[in-house]
């Protein structure tokens, strides 16, 4: 009946406990093991204190008390006394049989009390989900008794998920808020919190969260009357702050809170990367609401535009619709998308600080695994700020349920998004915000500044931080801001900043002239760079910068070896409302630049530009096929883009702009690639002459972006005509002719010009192997390639050995995870599939999948060409069905990555079609392979090799689905 276990409490243990129970109980002075070895027979104090003290409930102790009456008449046994002698034998045997039947009673009976806590605990789960859904949708009585409920079901019997419990616990305080019953929801945030602290620990999230709510609710002013039972929520009385709380919002509903309430009132999401809060920031409450309404709404709604003229505050609205409306969110991520070739990699960087990917992946891989990510999820916004073309957003916005939020001066957002206007502001919302930049400003004379400055929000936040700064009155302000229009806008057209806010910077800029000459010099320069964040130490290369006497630049030869000096500048020119800093760096908003570089007399502005472009060469990052380097590259690009480097005056420039192309092919950004060495070329070799070294340089990343992008005739052309000049200028056996003649070969070969390709890449090994030996990582890439010329060729045999000695030596010199290494692993399995040892390739390409898919992650195009080659060898070995579900997978994967008209793409379908075939879906693969031919031949031409053995395929297709048809 009562059998121990090795865990069960000693007696000594269980008499203390009994002593706890109260109303004078103990157990009686006999041992615990002599009862449990069936040596004596319990007394009903022993056995009525013992099971109460194993958990047995009380409405069940009744029938424990009835089986020992029934045991007792049966074996004549009453009330132990001392002294009492030992039972006979035959009791002792029918007392240990009754105890076995008692204890397989005891046992079906906890696993039918074990069944239904577990149902019990499925209509607790349920009965939340429901209860969470009223609540939302503001049935707040209907809700409340549903959470009591819950309370109820979880405390009879004892909860076996505490989280349950305290769901629905807070849950009614939420509702009793809601509904204005201040008191009445403190006492049940004391409970809750008691609940916790008992159940959960101190140092809990939901108990930490449960004291931030009462505390919350104790410091709150006196509630007004609460309403009757179902009223609608009252407002705040006398338009005082209603209370607001982690997960609760009094003033409006807002979409699953619950995944907020472990975080502190007021905490930020885990994922962000806003700038704070701007404490300053004052009405439009409309503009909000609408944004806050529509998210609500869902459908189109999901992606939102804020339009408007620039200084309207588009962005500032952007960041407190984030802020105020965190909790709302576990993700917020900031983009700047006025360069559309820079968006990619933030979206990239998302990838990383959520752990999709690591640093280095490519971004094209890192952003389709982000927006696939953010697809299956919800809770998450997105900003994309100062977007100037639709395309450059578009192609970026991942879908699903989370939100995106856009601002834009530009027009025709209304195919992807809902646009919600901004203008300027009202007069009320202006006087308010230029007495929080400067309280001591009257309500008058608020007024009038305000009209001064046509309620532009910029202008109004740095009028009322220059007043602040430097007590001026506001008569002298507008005598100022009166006799500085004319000049400070003759210079170039006013363009997206209106004349109040030219006028104030321009204001700005004088008072930083008389206090620090070196501030005023800072913004100068950081004018002609990028709205981005400048690192300080990148102004502080000078030392090989000759400022000469330059009036413009000629206080920086004070800041050489001095970084407190630049930096107490800076700090001046932040004060006065032209620049922000952080710790990344300084940063110009573009407003302001546009202001600075328009105050600047043309020759002084091109000596600033000058000295621009000489901190961006003093500060290359490095190798660009070092992913090391590449987090300070994605940082200099836009600042190479805004110094104009199409300009053919400065060959250190020149050599940046090329590093900076080559880097975002290498980084798998050949589109971007594409677009900054396009212009290059064409202005250098207008200015330059197509033999110039950095012509010739930037043909060749060109060339490379346009193959990576499969657009080989167009790659052909420049290859042929710059690898003679290459080599009639550098020299045949010049690094840089060899690279070149390299990647023509490559070119070629995916032309279907192999023999060609061969001959060329065979020269090419050969001159490597000369000047850097065969080690080096490019003869490596040369005999890697060249043996791929020759599998295609068909000397399998030969391509092998080059291949495993290649592999072998990449092995060694860069790792069995690098790039190039698995590359050349893919490349050896397809001489042993050509060579029938479909085993041992089946091992090299399931471990290159592998280590593909770890390094890369499943969308990179090193996965997918290892994916497909895969395939191939599974199909090989009769595996039909793994290799029909896992080039299916490739072939989707490959057309959203790279295009459908890419010839990797091509081949995957092709891959596909010959999966079908040997299955017998011969329909299928007859549509799959009819496109495929269309585009090959659209693509690479009906002569192309490719097409051929696609043409091919389809006649065997076709072939099998009407025997006897001739070809």
């Amino acid at each position: 009946m009562l059998r121990a276990r090795a865990d069960s409490p000693s007696y000594r243990d269980l008499e203390k406990s009994a002593a706890t129970l109260g109303r004078g109980r103990a157990l009686p002075r006999t041992t615990l093991g002599e009862v449990l070895r069936g040596r004596r027979f319990p007394s009903k104090a022993f056995l009525l204190t013992f099971v109460e003290l194993c958990g047995i409930q009380p409405g069940e102790m009744q029938a424990w008390e009835n089986t020992w009456n029934r045991l007792a008449v049966q074996y004549k046994v009453t009330e132990p006394t001392e002294g009492r002698e030992a039972h006979p034998p035959q009791l002792v045997v029918h007392t240990r049989k009754r105890i076995g039947e008692l204890e397989e009673q005891t046992s079906q009976l906890r696993t039918r009390l074990r069944q239904q806590g577990q149902a019990l605990e499925q209509a607790a789960r349920a009965l939340t989900a429901v209860g969470a859904a009223l609540q939302r949708q503001g049935h707040w009585a209907e809700a409340e008794a549903v959470y009591a409920t819950v309370v109820e079901l979880q405390r009879v019997p004892p909860a076996s998920d505490v989280q349950i419990l305290v769901r629905a616990q807070r849950g009614i305080v939420e509702i009793l808020i809601a509904q204005g019953r201040y008191g009445d929801a403190e006492t049940a945030a004391e409970l809750l919190a008691g609940e916790c602290v008992k159940e959960l620990g101190a140092d809990h999230t939901e108990t930490l969260g449960a004291q931030q709510l009462l505390a919350a609710l104790r410091s709150a002013p006196p509630p007004p009357p609460s309403p009757s039972p179902g009223a609608a929520r009252p407002e705040p009385a006398g338009g005082s702050e209603p209370l607001v709380l982690v997960g609760t919002d009094v003033t409006e509903r807002r979409p699953d809170r619950t995944a907020s309430r472990g975080r502190v009132a007021g905490a930020l999401p885990a994922i962000w990367n806003l700038e704070p809060r701007n404490p300053e920031f004052t009405g439009r409450d409309n503009i909000l609401r609408a944004l806050r309404q529509r998210f609500g709404q869902g459908g189109p709604s999901m992606v939102q535009t804020l339009r408007g003229p620039g200084g309207v505050g588009k962005t500032q609205i952007a960041v407190e619709y984030a802020h105020r409306h965190s909790d709302a969110y576990d993700l917020v991520w900031w983009v700047a998308a006025e360069d559309p070739s820079l968006v990619g990699e933030q979206i990239a960087a998302l990838a990383v600080e959520l752990g999709l990917v690591e640093q280095g992946t490519d971004t094209a891989t890192a952003a389709a695994v982000v927006k696939s990510q953010l697809r299956g999820r919800d809770r998450w916004l997105i900003i994309f700020d100062n977007a100037e073309e639709r395309a450059a957003v578009s192609e970026w916005l991942p879908g699903g349920p989370g939100h995106v939020l856009i601002t834009s001066r530009a027009g025709g957002w209304e195919r992807v998004a809902a646009t919600v206007p901004v203008d300027v502001m009202g007069e009320s919302e202006s006087v308010a915000l230029l007495q929080a930049h400067c309280p001591e400003l009257s309500h008058g004379e608020a007024e009038s500044l305000a009209e001064e400055l046509d309620y532009l929000p910029l202008a109004l936040c740095q009028a009322g931080g220059f007043l602040a700064e430097t007590a001026t009155e506001v008569g002298d302000y507008v005598q100022l801001l009166h006799t500085h229009p004319a000049a400070l806008l003759s210079e170039g057209e006013a363009g997206d900043y209106p004349r109040s806010l030219a006028a104030v910077i321009g204001l700005s800029l004088d008072q930083l002239t008389r206090a620090d000459p070196i501030g005023l010099t800072t913004v100068r320069v950081c004018a002609l760079l990028a709205p981005e964040s400048i690192p300080v130490r990148w102004l502080m290369a000078v030392d090989d910068i000759t400022t000469g006497d330059d009036e413009a630049l000629a206080p920086l030869a004070e800041v050489a070896g001095d970084e407190m000096l630049l930096r107490r500048a800076i700090g001046t020119a932040v004060r006065f409302g032209l620049a922000k800093s952080n710790r990344d760096g300084v940063r110009l908003h573009r407003l302001v630049q546009g202001v600075i570089r328009d105050l600047l007399p043309a020759s002084s502005r091109e000596r600033v530009r000058r000295h621009a472009r000489a901190l961006l060469v003093a500060n290359r990052p490095g190798d660009p096929e070092d992913p090391a380097t590449w987090p300070e590259w994605a940082r200099i690009v836009p600042h190479l883009l805004a110094v104009e480097p199409t300009t053919p005056t400065d060959p250190h420039l020149r050599t940046l702009s090329c590093d900076t192309s080559w880097y975002l092919i290498e980084r798998g950004d050949a589109d971007a690639g594409d677009r900054l060495a396009r212009p290059l070329r064409e202005a250098w070799l207008r200015d330059l002459g197509p033999d110039d070294v950095h012509v010739l340089w930037v043909t060749r990343c060109l060339a490379r972006a346009l193959r990576e992008q499969g657009r080989y005739e167009e790659a052909r052309v420049l290859y042929d005509d710059t690898l003679p000049r290459y080599r009639r200028v550098l020299g045949r056996k010049h690094t840089d002719s060899l690279r070149l003649a390299h990647g023509s070969a490559i070119n070629l070969r995916l032309l279907g010009r192999y023999e060609e390709a061969r001959a060329l890449q065979a020269a090419t090994l050969e001159s490597y192997r000369q000047v850097l030996g065969e080690d080096h990582p490019h003869s490596l890439h040369s005999a890697n390639h060249l043996a791929v010329d020759l599998g295609t060729l068909g000397h399998h045999d030969e391509a092998r050995r080059l291949h495993e000695d290649t592999l072998a030596r990449y092995r060694r010199v860069l790792g069995d995870d690098h790039p190039d290494t698995l590359r050349s692993a893919n490349h050896l399995a397809a001489d042993l599939i050509a060579l029938g040892e479909y085993a041992e390739a089946r091992a090299l390409d399931e471990d290159t999948l592998e280590r593909c898919r770890r390094t890369f992650g499943e969308e990179h195009p090193y996965t997918l060409r290892a994916a497909v080659s895969y395939a191939t060898i599974l199909r090989k070995l009769g595996r039909l069905q793994p290799a029909l579900a896992l080039q299916e997978t490739t072939l989707v994967r490959s057309r959203q990555i790279l295009g459908a008209d890419h010839p990797q793409s091509l081949r995957a379908g092709h891959a596909l079609c010959e999966i079908l075939l040997h299955l017998n879906l011969l329909d299928r693969a007859a549509d799959l392979q009819e496109e495929t031919v269309r585009r090959y031949r659209r693509v690479l031409g009906d002569d192309h090799p490719e097409t051929r053995n696609a043409v091919d395929l389809l006649e065997k297709i076709s072939e099998r689905r009407t025997p006897g048809r001739k070809k």
